[in-house]
């Protein structure tokens, strides 16, 4: 079941700005790996901006994906698969 919570989360980044772990309902998330990322661009004149797009595998054994929005400089968990 997918779980789309659209949330803000906290993440640390890599040296090589990927993310490696976030925190998400006062729990630490570590990513053991990225299986996808991507970009979309919304609608500037609503000040949409682009968006950077990660599904992850963390170290509890879920995939979650993280958006970056570039325009608000703020992290959102999206989506939740069990």
């Amino acid at each position: 079941m997918n779980k789309h919570p659209s949330q803000p989360v906290s993440v640390s980044l890599t040296e090589k700005h990927m993310p490696s772990a976030f925190q998400w309902r006062g729990r630490m998330y570590r990513i053991d790996g990225i299986q996808e990322s991507w970009r979309a661009v919304g609608d500037w004149w609503d000040g949409e901006g682009e968006t950077t797009f990660f599904r992850v595998r963390t170290d509890k054994g879920g995939i979650y994906e993280l958006a970056y929005n570039h325009v608000k400089s703020a992290w959102t968990l999206e989506v939740v698969r069990d």
